[in-house]
């Protein structure tokens, strides 16, 4: 009688480059291969924030977090952390497979390294995984999560989620009137390539769409179309960040402080979502109310704009449409050399 051998895995993950959103789909594929015996995630510190991300796998899953800091590069110090591990399961623990979990091209020797060692190497990734991480694999695994909000292919996520720590995404603004999205968790931030045209030429942002789309270094995962993003090294004076440029919708994910680098003039606003319709109808039928009682006193445009902001909590792309229909409703008279106020009454219409 012969007994069956346990396939144990150890699942290694790199977490700078997967969604936390994909933790479900890995799991789903490691047990139809084996028994991950080690479920590891490497990344920077802000992808294990308790706001969701890979916080939540570790919960839902048994994730064991690698969080990582480095002085230096934050690129690379949890790509070689995995590595160390890689490399201590194939020559010390007892496991039969290695599975990597990444869309990053510079894992193909480490596939190979497994393979030579007698092991198995597995590897899972999203549909734009480089050929040569692809092949370097005893076996690869598209992810392509069901149910889900975002994916690794063409899907646009259903609301937008911070790919480095899962947190929830909120609209913000830059002072150049800039529609972006921030996470409140990791402090990153995600627009169109087009906020930069103050600070980038058209050329530079051509050559960077051109070079995204060569995908040759796979980045994280676009928050606003779901496709896998390119890593761009881009220099600003002297200085040299890295950013996620996506080439199908035209996106850049920039981790904390690097818009700011790109940009020095412009910056973002507070994160606040944007009113709608709903929310610009209300205020309008309050500041109404309060003009024309006395409540509130205003003398010319730029205080009502002040005031809208500060003491009505408007978002700043709010506040013209409210002006506007103020003025609209007759409620307020604006001069428009002087910019003063005058509040009509409702029995002077």
């Amino acid at each position: 009688m012969t007994t069956s051998v346990e396939h144990r895995l150890a699942v290694l993950i790199d977490a700078d480059n997967i969604s936390a959103m994909l933790a479900d789909e890995i799991f789903k594929k490691a047990y139809s291969i084996g028994t991950p015996i080690a479920r590891r995630a490497y990344g920077m510190v802000n992808c294990f924030n308790s706001n969701g991300g890979w916080a939540k796998a570790q919960r839902d899953f048994g994730v064991v977090a690698r969080p990582q800091v480095s002085n230096v590069s934050k690129k690379n110090v949890a790509d070689i952390a995995l590595v160390i591990d890689a490399m201590e399961f194939l020559y010390r623990n007892p496991c039969e497979g290695i599975c990597i979990v990444s869309c990053d091209s510079d894992f193909s020797a480490l596939a190979s390294k497994i393979r030579e060692g007698g092991k198995a190497a597995y590897g899972m990734g999203g549909p734009k995984t480089p050929a040569s991480f692809r092949n370097a694999c005893t076996k690869f695994f598209e992810l392509h999560p069901e149910g889900t909000g975002a994916s690794t292919g063409n899907s646009k996520p259903s609301t937008p989620t911070c790919p480095r720590c899962g947190g929830k995404l909120e609209i913000a603004w830059t002072k150049s009137n800039f529609k972006c999205f921030t996470c409140a968790s990791c402090g990153g931030m995600s627009s169109k390539i087009d906020a930069l045209k103050k600070a980038v030429s058209s050329e530079s942002m051509a050559e960077m769409i051109s070079a995204a789309q060569k995908h040759e270094q796979p980045g994280c995962m676009c928050p606003s179309c779901g496709a896998s993003m390119s890593l761009l090294k881009v220099s600003s004076g002297k200085k040299h960040i890295d950013v996620d440029v996506c080439a199908k919708c035209r996106s850049i994910w920039y981790d904390k402080g690097e818009f700011e680098v790109l940009t020095p003039q412009d910056g973002v606003l507070k994160a606040t979502v944007s009113a709608g319709k709903a929310y610009r109808r209300e205020t309008v039928i309050a500041v109404s109310a309060d003009l024309r009682s006395g409540r509130l006193k205003v003398l010319n445009l730029k205080a009502l704009n002040t005031v809208l902001r500060v003491s009505y909590h408007v978002p700043v792309p709010d506040v013209a449409p409210i002006i506007s229909t103020l003025q609209c409703l007759r409620t307020i008279k604006v001069d428009s050399k002087t910019g003063k106020i005058t509040i009509v009454q409702l029995k002077d219409k």
